[in-house]
């Protein structure tokens, strides 16, 4: 951008005798405009640009087209007319070339005034620069304004990639008539009312026209809908659907065009598996919400609620529209649901997070009420995110030595502190909500899950200290994990036992009433599925190490969570028959074992351990005082002992963990359909 100057008669090249002609500068309380001084570059009001328009802009506000504080300042004076050359069609063209403006005008400010070559526009080929992700959370300019500065990697990546909005829109629209091509028009407006009213309030997300999504979105509705259609139907369209619904997914994941609705519907996949598509490719959940969270990246959903937190906090004056809160409040919303969605499908699978999640994003939501449909979500979306971080917070405290017993413990108690505190909200919500009381109940489910998840955690770490390292014999390490006179690994699995069998109990008293069971997301099926395979490896640990039957209830339990299950299903492919068959072949491999008396390797073990004049004089030994009750039959003092002492040393003996046993269980599995 050449400057014009005030000699007369002299050429646009700056001298050193035109220097000292230069513009006067502006006085220093309008040295720089609001945007510039922000952005910290350098602000100035070219003389080329005196007679226009736009005088009260400074350059680069005038060549980004973005509002410039100069123009609520009444400048006294008139302006000075250009007397250099007119402005090149670079300057005054609109549109893409606005890029190349300001680009010459953060270059000008660096690169000191030399003699440039003349350039003419004929020579540069106008290039459609794309829009990069909304960047404005940090400033008060405009939502639909963004300067594609601050992103240029970004920038660069999508031209070389060659995509365009047309090309976007030419593939949306391929898949909005590919999916009128599967469904007819009525189908189509009972599958996606369908999954608003079934499926939408799993999401917990505000309620909203399903036929407003994009076409990728309503095609994953449809295809998640699809299991609740008779079975004829299903296997009609269900194929069809799945196949379209992968080929879309795969061009998001491939050449991802960011936008809320793509991330919803890679959303919608991660949770729901196709039911009746018949699909043999194995799916990997993780992969696809990690696209979603890499997405809304993309789209600076993570910095949402911090910005929605700000600017509630902000004087009057200084907040935005209307318009624009509620705006943030569905990026905040969207972005807590994804954070929710991954971290439920990371637990207890040993991955971490993708998603930052800090304490204060759960407080941008008024979960105080549930007196609306739309508050009742807002308090499930917020109280869900608090166990989630709750748990996760847990799974990562490590015991790394004998000697931090103590510090380890009071960890373990201020977390169980925690869920305790959450659990005086979540329990009694049940009661009182007006809207959507069994998703409540399934949010109780996932704060006992969470919790037994942490408690198996703990034991976990425990043993890794003390049955290891050739200190202790492998049978009665627990007996040495004390702290103030309490063997911490049998009280911790004591807890789990009764917390298992009370996930099972709630879920059969609920799920029985429900008609809404086979809308429940699956991963909630795969968490019921191993809290009942955790009870039965802790009845079979019992049996194999102690020779005893844990009292109570837990066989009826398990029969009946997997009959439940199984009538859940929407057909064979659907997750909770899986789970039910697979409950099933724990159940008959519990069965098998009890009709063997226990090894007579791990009694005389056990008597060996229980001699150990270090353990703690309260831990009572099998089979020793038993009083009035039958020799196969727990105490209550003896419930963490017998459940918890010896699960591990039976599970890991070689009579649990050899070949011909495994390969058998693996067979089994095979022959039931489940591999």
């Amino acid at each position: 951008m050449k400057r014009g100057f005030t000699n007369e008669g002299t050429s646009d090249v700056p001298s050193a005798a035109g220097s000292r002609n230069l513009p006067q500068k502006r006085s220093k309380k309008h040295q720089s405009c609001k945007v510039c001084k922000k952005s910290k570059t350098r602000c100035e009001v070219l003389d080329s640009e005196a007679s226009d328009r736009n005088a009260r802009k400074c350059h680069r506000c005038n060549a980004l087209n973005i509002p410039c504080s100069f123009e609520e300042v009444v400048h006294d004076g008139s302006q000075r007319t250009p007397s250099g050359p007119t402005v090149s069609p670079l300057a005054s063209a609109s549109g893409p070339s606005l890029v190349v403006d300001a680009l010459a005008a953060r270059t000008s400010s660096i690169v000191s005034p030399r003699a440039a070559p003349a350039v003419s526009d004929h020579n540069i080929e106008r290039l459609p620069l794309p829009i990069p992700p909304n960047s404005t959370w940090n400033s008060h300019k405009p939502s639909g304004v963004v300067d594609w500065l601050d992103t240029p990697v970004y920038c660069i990546r999508t031209i070389a990639r060659g995509s365009s909005s047309a090309a976007i829109n030419d593939s949306m629209d391929q898949v909005d008539s590919a999916l009128r091509k599967i469904l007819t028009p009525r189908q189509l407006d009972s599958l996606l009312e369908s999954f608003e009213g079934n499926f939408s309030p799993w999401l917990n997300m505000p309620q909203r026209d399903p036929r407003n999504g994009s076409a990728f979105l309503r095609l994953t509705q449809c295809l998640v809908a699809s299991r609740l259609l008779d079975p004829s139907t299903r296997a009609s369209v269900g194929p069809r659907l799945r196949e379209l619904a992968e080929k879309t997914a795969g061009r998001v994941i491939f050449n991802p065009a960011p936008s809320t609705d793509s991330i919803q519907a890679m959303i919608l996949l991660a949770i729901w598996a196709p039911v009746g598509a018949g699909s043999t490719v194995a799916r990997d959940e993780g992969v696809m919400i990690a696209v979603a969270v890499g997405m809304a990246v993309n789209l600076r959903l993570d910095e949402a609620i911090g910005h929605l937190l700000r600017m509630e906090s902000a004087p009057a004056d200084e907040c935005s529209s209307v318009v624009d809160l509620e705006d943030l409040r569905s990026k905040a919303r969207l972005w807590l649901c994804l954070m929710n969605v991954e971290s439920m499908l990371c637990m207890g699978t040993g991955r971490l997070p993708l998603s930052d999640r800090s304490g204060s994003h759960s407080n941008s939501l008024d979960w105080s009420s549930g007196a609306t449909i739309e508050l009742g979500r807002d308090a499930r979306l917020a109280l869900s995110g608090k166990v989630y971080a709750t748990a996760e917070a847990g799974l990562r405290l490590r015991f790394p030595k004998q000697a931090d017993l103590e510090v380890f413990y009071q960890q373990v108690v201020d977390t169980l502190s925690e869920f305790d505190i959450l659990a005086n909200f979540i329990i009694p919500l049940s009661a009182v909500t007006e809207h959507e009381n069994f998703q409540v109940f399934v949010m109780q489910i996932e704060w006992r899950m969470c919790r037994l998840l942490f408690l198996n955690h703990c034991r976990a770490e425990t043993q890794k200290v003390y049955a290891r390292g050739g200190l202790l014999s492998p049978i009665g390490w627990q007996r040495k994990a004390v702290c103030n006179g309490v063997s911490l690994p049998e009280t911790w699995w004591r807890q789990t036992l009764l917390l298992a069998q009370d996930i099972l109990a709630l879920a059969i008293s609920q799920f029985e009433k429900s008609t809404e069971l086979s809308t429940i997301p699956d991963s909630i099926f795969t968490m019921i599925c191993a809290t009942a395979a955790h009870l039965v490896r802790t009845k079979m640990g019992a049996y194999l190490y102690r020779g005893i039957k844990i009292p109570g209830s837990s066989d009826m339990l398990l029969q009946k969570i997997s009959e439940l299950l199984a009538t859940a299903a929407c057909g064979p492919d659907h997750i909770p028959a899986q789970c039910a068959q697979f409950i099933a072949t724990l159940i008959g491999t519990y069965e098998a074992h009890i009709q063997v008396p226990p090894p007579q390797h791990l009694q005389l073990a056990e008597q060996d351990a229980n001699s150990d004049e270090t353990a703690p004089q309260h831990i009572m030994s099998p089979g020793h005082d038993r009083g009035q009750q039958g020799p196969g039959i727990l105490r209550n003092d003896e419930l963490g002992a017998g459940a918890g002492a010896g699960v591990d040393e039976a599970v890991e003996s070689d009579l649990m963990l050899d070949s011909d046993f495994w390969a058998s269980f693996m067979n089994n599995l095979a022959v039931d359909g489940q591999m």
